[in-house]
């Protein structure tokens, strides 16, 4: 039995109190308190403790954006309407902060903490920030909670309104968000995800921290990673994505989040060594031309590239060799270092930039732009979202209601896959909570849901998105665009002509994709088991 195990496991009893108390919202508080109350181990941080601290703050206001479809008006302006209308957000920066008329409405307010996980895989607090127990380094995984919300799609001809509230609402339907929802159908008061890309912690495993993030992730060893840490985890679900996308429309009144923030999406550099020096020392020589390029905080791969054999020499980062000499090393500092060039200063051992010798060609010292370390953006001021430095460079990761995005590489949720059709459209396919992931095509026809349909080109080739859809939390293309700045303004990258088989859910862009790339970015192109250097991956 995994220690979990009886956490879910509810008694006769308790069932009995489900059948009899499930018909009103406050009975189904009630409901949650008591199934927390039965898990061992039951403490401060309970629904009790949250229903406390979050229903007085509830003024079941509702907040809402029209959101044109593309077919009708291609702009990637929305519309505040309800009690969104007039509430202005700008993100802040690590040195300048933003109007953020949200800042203070308890329904986007979100508060550090450390989590576990039910066997059924929803996250539950066992330490908060300023409680002297939160931790960021050690066997933890750090997460954002807030306030349940519940939330609507009013489909019109032309548009679609999207609607949250902080409070049930049976006039207009509203329902509760997915990550709010127990595999049961309880429905809790909080929700969890995680803050950060995946570091490899202290004992070994994949966990939500600051730090040097973990890469050649995939779909199928995001399975056995997270499984290490007990049997509700799975790796981040597509819904952590969608939160993302839908905050960005009632927040920002866009659906292009590249109209907002650009993310670590244009950054995608190498440089030879531009002094060949013997002895050790901590700096990269570069031209001083390229000072501007680089930036301080980011984090770099040194080291040289694969000889082919032919004379000529691959630089590709996935290379062992190109990180020979330092690993996702941060730039601490750039100084002139003579009259042509510049050093820039690292956070790593000593190496020097001899080139290396005696294979078919000539292997000079590379220095190549990296990932960003997961936590790079706690520097962005209070609890405003925004990157370090700038949200619209195209070099700094960002972060919307404490999660972070686009930190350099593509993001792969644990429990979205897509099947590919004789059309080459792709069905997407989602597991249910509670519901074990699986690599087989079978088992995820039969146990996974189908969440909606990708379009295709005739010639299966790739395309802008004009429109996505969201089904329960999960979100995929519906309908094509023309271009970076209208629609959605992602790209959907297609993956051929396939007739058939099993594809990872590639989110996001990575460090080149430039106006490609944003929370709406897809790469269908993976297989199951695919990795690289540019997949990575969240608890």
């Amino acid at each position: 039995m995994s220690e979990n195990s009886s956490e879910v496991a509810l008694s006769a009893s308790a069932e009995t109190y489900v059948e009899k108390f499930l018909a009103t919202d406050e009975q189904l508080t009630r409901v949650a308190n008591a199934l927390e109350k039965m898990v061992p181990g039951y403490e401060k941080y309970s629904a009790d403790y949250f229903n406390s601290m979050f229903i007085p703050q509830r003024t079941r206001k509702i907040y809402g954006t029209k959101v044109w479809k593309f077919a009708s008006n291609p702009t990637s302006s929305c519309e505040k309407t309800r009690d969104n209308v007039g509430l202005v957000c700008q993100p802040s920066t690590d040195t300048v902060e933003g109007t953020d008329d949200y800042k203070n409405i308890p329904l986007f307010k979100w508060y550090e903490c450390n989590y576990k996980r039910y066997d059924d895989g929803f996250a539950y607090p066992v330490a908060m920030i300023g409680d002297g127990n939160y931790q960021e380094t050690g066997a933890v995984d750090c997460g954002a909670l807030q306030m349940t919300f519940y939330y609507k799609q009013i489909e019109t001809e032309n548009y679609t309104e999207w609607l949250i509230s902080d409070s049930p609402n049976h006039a207009l339907g509203l329902k509760p968000w997915f990550a709010a929802v127990r595999a049961d159908g309880t429905v809790m008061p909080y929700f969890i995800y995680s803050r950060y890309h995946s570091v490899t912690a202290s004992d070994g495993k994949l966990r939500s921290q600051p730090g040097k993030v973990v890469v050649n992730q995939s779909h199928d060893n995001i399975i056995v990673n997270y499984q290490k840490k007990g049997a509700g985890f799975w790796g981040a679900g597509i819904d952590r994505q969608t939160f993302g996308i839908i905050m960005l429309m009632i927040k920002y009144a866009s659906k292009n989040s590249q109209t907002i923030f650009s993310g670590n999406t244009n950054y995608s550099m190498q440089t030879k060594s531009s002094v060949e020096r013997s002895t050790k020392a901590t700096y990269f020589p570069i031209p001083k031309s390229e000072k501007a390029s680089w930036q301080v905080g980011s984090s770099v791969i040194v080291g040289y590239g694969r000889d082919k054999g032919d004379g000529s020499v691959d630089l590709d980062r996935g290379n062992s060799t190109m990180y020979k000499y330092a690993y996702a090393a941060k730039i601490l500092r750039i100084d002139d270092l003579d009259t042509d060039n510049c050093a820039v200063y690292l956070d790593c051992d000593p190496f020097d930039t001899t080139p290396v010798t005696g294979g078919s060609a000539t292997q000079y010292i590379y220095m190549s732009s990296w990932h960003y370390d997961s936590g790079c953006t706690d520097v962005v001021i209070g609890h405003h979202d925004g990157s370090p430095t700038s949200n619209t460079d195209g070099k700094h990761p960002y972060r919307i209601q404490g999660l972070e995005f686009n930190v350099g590489g593509w993001t792969i949720p644990g429990d979205t896959v897509m099947i590919f059709n004789a059309d080459y459209s792709k069905d997407v396919y989602r597991a249910p909570r509670g519901v074990a992931h699986s690599s087989s095509e079978a088992t995820i026809k039969n146990t996974y849901t189908k969440i909606g349909t990708i379009p295709a080109k005739p010639d299966g080739s790739d395309s802008w998105i004009g429109d996505i859809s969201i089904v329960d939390g999960a979100w995929f293309p519906s309908a094509f665009g023309s271009g970076p700045s209208q629609g959605v303004g992602d790209m959907l990258y297609a993956g051929g002509t396939s007739t058939s088989g099993t594809r990872e859910y590639l989110m996001g862009g990575s460090l080149g994709y430039g106006s490609d790339a944003g929370l709406c970015c897809l790469g269908c192109g993976g297989s199951l088991g695919a990795a690289g250097w540019g997949c990575l991956s969240l608890d």
